[in-house]
């Protein structure tokens, strides 16, 4: 490996991910939805979908769902996605999720369907949907607290993830949807920035000098791979568990 590329790959330092999340909107339809009823009646994850993604990108987000409310609800009974899914049929379970896809709401029929299948399983099954999925790149200064950001340029890169979901849960006795939000989130990961330095050649004083060279474009290489989306999500699952019925307060 050529001594530069040796340097740069040695400073290059990939730091701890970072996130945050607000609540857009919150609704809830119906009154008798309660932290005694959602406590006593369970709660079973019907699955995680993203706007116009194919199936294979699903599981990571359902394992997120189901980790974030699991360490945050733990007096709520969740019933795993695995678990409702082997109690449906092929078309219900195909069915249910791409209408939920396409339209943000799952058609009656495979609401109805799902419901028949999981009765004395739960009874409200909540569905979630990734409506928004963007990459963002910038260039900042460096923490001085964080020694493994330190560059020659003080600069690091971000590489950066912004994410809308939608969340519903529907009684799956009456397929009423009884509670109902949309919440952001971002995760971030940042890199020193090796790029940014550059070696120019001073006539005047007859030697060269080191300066700070252009910011790279966004999407330029040297940024990084941003945190994966499931990671970003975890902050708008977070608030929706938060926001939840007999949820905890936010910190």
């Amino acid at each position: 490996m050529p001594p530069r590329v040796l340097a740069a790959f040695l400073v290059v330092l990939i730091a701890g991910w970072a996130g945050c999340a607000h609540v857009a909107d919150v609704r809830e339809s119906v009154t008798g939805f309660t932290a005694e009823a959602l406590r006593a009646g369970g709660l079973v994850d019907l699955g995680v979908v993203q706007v116009n993604e194919i199936p294979q990108v699903r599981p990571p987000l359902i394992a997120a769902l189901e980790r974030v409310l699991a360490a945050t609800r733990s007096d709520i009974r969740l019933v795993p996605a695995a678990r409702a899914q082997a109690t449906f049929d092929d078309s219900t379970s195909r069915l249910l999720l791409l209408s939920y896809q396409m339209h943000g709401a799952p058609e009656a029929v495979w609401l109805a369907r799902a419901a028949d299948s999981l009765r004395g399983v739960a009874r409200y099954g909540v569905l979630a949907r990734v409506e928004s999925d963007v990459i963002r790149h910038s260039v900042r200064d460096a923490p001085p607290d964080d020694p493994t950001l330190r560059s020659r340029s003080g600069r690091i890169l971000v590489a950066g993830r912004d994410t809308r979901v939608s969340v519903n849960v529907y009684d799956l006795g009456t397929r009423a949807l009884v509670f109902g939000g949309t919440y952001r989130a971002s995760a971030e990961s940042a890199m020193a920035d090796t790029l940014g330095i550059a070696r120019v050649f001073d006539p005047s004083a007859g030697r060269s000098s080191v300066v700070l060279a252009p910011q790279p474009p966004p999407g330029s290489e040297g940024f990084g791979d941003p945190p994966p989306l499931a990671r970003a999500a975890e902050g708008a699952f977070l608030e929706f568990a938060r926001s939840l019925p007999g949820g905890p307060a936010p910190p």
